[in-house]
C-alpha cells in the first residue's frame, strides 16, 4: 500500500487552498473543536507561568487548551506550524529567550494577523529590545521560505492532523530540522485508517476528527522519511460529542504528544551497545525524572542501561538536545543486538526430535 498516497488530497501542490476551504468550513467558535485539555502535564509548569504575560484576545483565539513545549529551550529556534494567533509562539518566544528565535507560520492570514498586532507589546511585555518572533504567512507543506538544518525544534498543536498532505508536512519538518533537532508536537490519531469519503470530507476534517492518521500509518510514513523512532509522550483520550462519535461510527481517538528526533543514530527497534546514561535533573518542569515516553521516565541519579534511541538525544557528538542533563557512558562500537531481547532468534527452540542417523542433511517441512 501506498501510505503517503493515501493521505495525500491535494495533487497540484495548492496547499492554500485545501486551508482555506478548511477555515471555512470551521466553527465560528475557536475552541469549539479543541482536542486537548488544561490537564495532568498538557502544559508545562513553565509555559503556565508565562501564559499572564500573553494578551487576552491571542488567548482566546487559541484553538487549544494544552500547549505542547519540548524542556530546554533557552537559545533555539523554534518554528510554530499553523500558529493561530500565536499564543504558543509567544509562549516558545518567552522560553527560547532574547538570544532565541520563533518563526510562527500560519496559512490563514486573518488569524495570523491577531499575533502580529500584538508583536511590539508583546515584546516589550517579555523585556526584549529587539523582537524574537516572526510570523509568515504559509503552510506547513511548503516551508521553502526557511533553510535546511536552521531549526532546532518544530511544534504544533492539534493541526498535523488538518495538513492535506501528511508526508509532505512530515518532509518539511525534517528539512528544517538540524541534525539532533526535536519535532515535539500534539494531535488526534485513530485507531484505524479513515474510509476516504469520510477523510475526503473538509466538515469532517474542520472538526479536526477527519483528517486524523491511523496511528500505525503515522509511524511508517515518519520512518519511511527518516524519523526512526517516534515517541509518544503524553496520550488521553480526545475529547468528542456524541454527534461526532456518530459520524465516525466504531473510530477511537486518542490525543498524543509526540517527539521524533531528526537524526542517522536511531533505529526503528532499540539496539544495545552497552550505553549507559544518568539523568543529573534541572529541568524545572521535570525535577525528579526525565520524560523519554509514556512508559519510560529515567529518575535522578540513577544509572540506567538504554538503547541508543535514548543515547541519541544525550551524546553531545550527536546533536543530542538533552546533553546537558545527562551523563552518559559507552559507545557505538560494539553491537550487543536487540535491547529487549531478539524474540526469533534467541527465543527459537531446538530441534527436538530430529534424527539424523545417516549424516544426510536434515529435511524441515512446513506442514
Amino acid at each position: 500500500m501506498d501510505y503517503q498516497a493515501y493521505y495525500r488530497k491535494v495533487e497540484d501542490g495548492n496547499y492554500q487552498a485545501y486551508y482555506d476551504a478548511v477555515a471555512v468550513a470551521e466553527p465560528r467558535d475557536p475552541q469549539a473543536t479543541a482536542r486537548t485539555r488544561d490537564a495532568d502535564g498538557t502544559i508545562p509548569g513553565q509555559a503556565r507561568e508565562r501564559m499572564f504575560n500573553i494578551a487576552g484576545e491571542i488567548q482566546n483565539t487559541s484553538r487549544e487548551f494544552g500547549v505542547p513545549l519540548p524542556p530546554l529551550l533557552e537559545g533555539c529556534t523554534v518554528v510554530d506550524l499553523c500558529c493561530g494567533s500565536g499564543r504558543d509562539t509567544y509562549l516558545a518566544a518567552q522560553l527560547v529567550g532574547p538570544a532565541g528565535k520563533v518563526i510562527g507560520v500560519e496559512p490563514n492570514a486573518v488569524r495570523m494577523r491577531i499575533g502580529e498586532k500584538y508583536l511590539e507589546k508583546e515584546m516589550k511585555q517579555f523585556g526584549y529590545d529587539v523582537p524574537n518572533v516572526e510570523f509568515r504567512e504559509g503552510c506547513p507543506e511548503d516551508l521553502s521560505f526557511i533553510p535546511d538544518g536552521s531549526v532546532d525544534v518544530v511544534i504544533s498543536n492539534c493541526t498535523f492532523n488538518e495538513s492535506p498532505d501528511k508526508a509532505r508536512y512530515i518532509a518539511e519538518v525534517r528539512r528544517i530540522l538540524r541534525e539532533g533537532g526535536e519535532w515535539y508536537f500534539t494531535d488526534v490519531f485513530a485507531d484505524r485508517r479513515m474510509q476516504r469519503e469520510i477523510s475526503d470530507n473538509i466538515d469532517n476534517v474542520a472538526l479536526r476528527l477527519g483528517g486524523a492518521m491511523y496511528i500505525n500509518d503515522f509511524r511508517r510514513i515518519a520512518q519511511q522519511l527518516g524519523f526512526n523512532d517516534p515517541r509518544y509522550l503524553i496520550t488521553n483520550k480526545t475529547p468528542v460529542t456524541e454527534k461526532e462519535s456518530a459520524l465516525f461510527d466504531g473510530t477511537s481517538f486518542a490525543t498524543i504528544t509526540c517527539r521524533l528526533v531528526n537524526t542517522p543514530y536511531t533505529s526503528d527497534v532499540c539496539e544495545d551497545y552497552g550505553e549507559f546514561v544518568t539523568y543529573k535533573g534541572g529541568l524545572p518542569d521535570f525535577p525528579d525524572y526525565f520524560l523519554f515516553d509514556k512508559d519510560i521516565k529515567f529518575p535522578v541519579g540513577k544509572r540506567c542501561h538504554v538503547c541508543n534511541n535514548v543515547t541519541s538525544l544525550v551524546i553531545p557528538e550527536f546533536g543530542g538536545r538533552y546533553a546537558a542533563v545527562f551523563d552518559y557512558e559507552g559507545s557505538r562500537e560494539r553491537h550487543a543486538g536487540d535491547t529487549h531481547g531478539d524474540h526469533i532468534i534467541k527465543a527459537a527452540p531446538d530441534f527436538d526430535g530430529v534424527v539424523d542417523e545417516d549424516d544426510q542433511p536434515v529435511r524441515v517441512s512446513c506442514c
